[in-house]
């Protein structure tokens, strides 16, 4: 149970339960007041109407809520099927978390393939946490071609991300010292100019 219970603390943390951030529309206002109340259901009530009219932010909000058990029985099925609609419309993430369900195998089978995919695609838009398991998937060759280079790099990233959670850098650092001790110093300080020079990319219309 220990990286299921991880995966709550870290997705739901850094990747959407921000309701007081949600832009304002009908029927949100009370769903955010009825979440703080903990009226989960009645937050779902108002959540799952504006999930379904393409609103990435609370689709990535009701999958959340699918995952953790929140207003409705618990159904990882669910979770992996509105995180979809929201990494289908380019939402980061909506990308990183569904990706993160493919890398685990929760609510989908697992995949590493698809893994790989979404999380690159939340990792080029500055997702630490999907920066680490992109890390993670090139050094044990899962999903992509095995390649330290890109492991590294991606590591760095990991580490140096603004939305990496405090609770989850020392395994970043861990992580990037492991790949790091394997590569040739010249690797080594090549790669760091690559990830110093590095940005995410821009949203879309930006």
């Amino acid at each position: 149970m220990g990286w299921k219970l991880r995966f709550v603390a870290t997705a739901l943390a850094a990747a959407w339960l921000v309701v007081g951030a949600l832009p304002a529309a009908a029927g949100r206002e009370e769903g955010v007041k009825a979440y703080r109340e903990g009226d989960y259901a009645k937050a779902l009530e108002e959540f799952l109407p504006l999930a379904a009219t393409g609103d990435a932010a609370v689709q990535n909000q009701v999958a959340a809520m699918y995952y953790t058990g929140q207003g409705t029985p618990q159904d990882f099925a669910k979770a992996a099927e509105w995180f979809r609609k929201a990494a289908a419309s380019g939402n980061a993430d909506g990308q990183y978390c569904l990706g993160k369900l493919y890398y685990y195998g929760q609510g989908v089978a697992q995949n590493f393939d698809e893994a790989a995919k979404l999380l690159t695609e939340a990792g080029l838009a500055g997702k630490g946490g999907a920066q680490y398991l992109l890390a993670t998937l090139y050094l044990y060759g899962k999903g992509v071609s095995k390649n330290a280079v890109k492991a590294y790099f991606w590591s760095i990233l990991a580490v140096e991300a603004p939305d990496q959670a405090a609770e989850d850098k020392p395994a970043a650092v861990a992580l990037r010292d492991q790949i790091e001790s394997g590569l040739a110093p010249r690797q080594v300080e090549s790669i760091q100019t690559m990830a110093r020079n590095w940005a995410p990319r821009k949203k879309k219309g930006n």
